[in-house]
């Protein structure tokens, strides 16, 4: 008799989750992000174009070969041949229009790669910052399952002791509001950190994944003028939407002196050509009235003269310039939008760079106070724990009510979660001032 076993594995027993660590973050983004790979392709594409960028000076060369046959009854003969031209053609003004151009290409190629590079730092604070939301979200979720129980244990305790006649129908009343809050907060806790690890995973393409937590480390606040001064001369290459603004401008200057080009610059010309043709004439009916056609014996008939006649050749240059006249109005108007498009853009760039200073200037200063902030979050944490202590053996002795007891739990439950609130939004906040000044883990090392 045999005995069928069937045994059941969990897939993630078989499959288990990939560990994250936070700090493998710029790894992790720049072998799985998406958009770094389009962005990839873009690149390869541009670099295609500048790999032939020296091959648009050569000037233009044209070579052309047609056969051709032609019956002429009415003369009395046939006519079969080719003409073939060689044609070299130098436009100054094109030329000059192609150094802009392959300029222009370079500064495109050059923006490119910054915007590479922008790209990167921008999905690594997306998922650096997801990754603190997620263990944030995944501490409240631990912290108010913690809370539930406690609630759960503490409503079923006064119950009992209403039962007996010892506790009233209004302390039991606020054991019960005090459990659903906390049943309420662990079920929304759950559902939240479900979400964002949800938007961590899509976003890399994630199955399963275990988010070790952040160390703890201390945060010391940031001088206000000594950063400030250390950062704000040097925001046009550090930020990078202030040096693709840069970059833009460059490109804008460069198309402007393309309009001027188009406008002032006269189309002088050089064209170098080589013309040949050859064809062969015979007879299909001869005539001895046409002096050109005598009687060929082996023919039997009249034919042309010359059956092949020598080759026809020409060969020479010309040069020269060409100005436009009524064209020159539209060059001039976009000319003078050229330099619309430039004032603009400077205008811009400018502007981005005092606000980007000033953006700064209030990221410190918001840091600086949530450093505060967190370190009284810690005292009063400590503190609360002791004052709970100290409650809980009171109320073990008689000496304290159980509503009292509740306050002080109360208390201290609100004051670890502020905790553990204040710990990564000081995390995010220095995601985002690296971010902003270029190094997203600038000040997470």
């Amino acid at each position: 008799m045999f005995t069928l076993v069937v045994v059941f594995f969990r897939i993630d027993a078989i499959f288990p989750a990939d560990v994250v660590d936070f700090f493998e973050l710029p790894k992790i983004v720049g072998e799985k992000s998406y958009e770094l790979k389009l962005k990839e392709i873009e690149i390869q594409k541009k670099k295609v174009d500048m790999d032939t960028r020296n091959i648009r000076y050569l000037p233009t060369l044209n070579f052309e070969h047609a056969p051709f046959f032609e019956k002429v009854p009415s003369d009395g003969f046939d006519r079969k041949g080719f003409q073939s031209s060689l044609n070299l053609n130098w436009n100054f003004q094109e030329q000059g229009n192609v150094f802009l151009t392959n300029l222009i290409m370079e500064l495109e190629y050059e923006r490119l790669l910054l915007e590479y590079r922008a790209l990167f730092q921008k999905e690594l604070f997306d998922q650096a910052f997801q990754y603190s939301e997620t263990l944030k979200l995944l501490a409240f979720y631990d912290y108010d399952f913690s809370n539930d129980l406690d609630a759960e244990k503490q409503l079923q305790t006064i119950q009992k002791l209403y039962k007996q006649g010892i506790e009233s129908y209004l302390v039991t009343q606020n054991s019960k509001v005090d459990f659903l809050f906390y049943r309420y907060n662990v079920i929304k806790s759950k559902l939240d950190q479900q979400k964002s690890q949800s938007r961590f995973r899509r976003k890399f393409l994630l199955r399963d994944v275990s988010l070790k937590d952040i160390p703890e480390r201390e945060f010391n606040m940031l001088p206000l003028e000594e950063t400030m001064a250390a950062y704000e001369k040097n925001l046009s290459s550090l930020n990078f939407d202030i040096v693709l603004s840069i970059n833009q401008v460059k490109i804008l200057e460069v198309e402007k002196q393309v309009r001027f080009n188009e406008l002032w610059v006269p189309d002088f010309f050089v064209n170098i050509y080589n013309n040949n043709s050859r064809q062969t004439i015979y007879g299909i009916n001869g005539s001895t009235s046409q002096p050109n056609y005598l009687y060929d014996f082996s023919r039997g008939d009249y034919s042309l003269y010359a059956n092949n006649p020598d080759p026809f050749s020409s060969q020479g240059a010309n040069f020269g310039f060409r100005i436009p006249l009524f064209n020159r109005w539209l060059s001039k108007n976009e000319l003078d939008k050229s330099k619309i498009d430039v004032k603009l853009a400077k205008s811009q760039s400018e502007f981005l760079k005092e606000n980007t200073a000033l953006y700064l200037f209030e990221l410190i200063q918001q840091h600086n106070n949530l450093v505060e902030l967190y370190n009284i979050s810690i005292e009063s944490r400590k503190t609360a724990e002791e004052n709970f202590s100290i409650m809980e053996k009171a109320y073990k002795t008689g000496s304290a009510s159980v509503i009292e007891l509740q306050t002080v739990d109360r208390r201290q439950r609100d004051v670890n979660r502020n905790a553990i609130q204040n710990r990564y939004d000081l995390i995010q906040l220095r995601l985002e001032i690296g971010l902003l000044l270029g190094d997203t883990m600038k000040f997470m090392r």
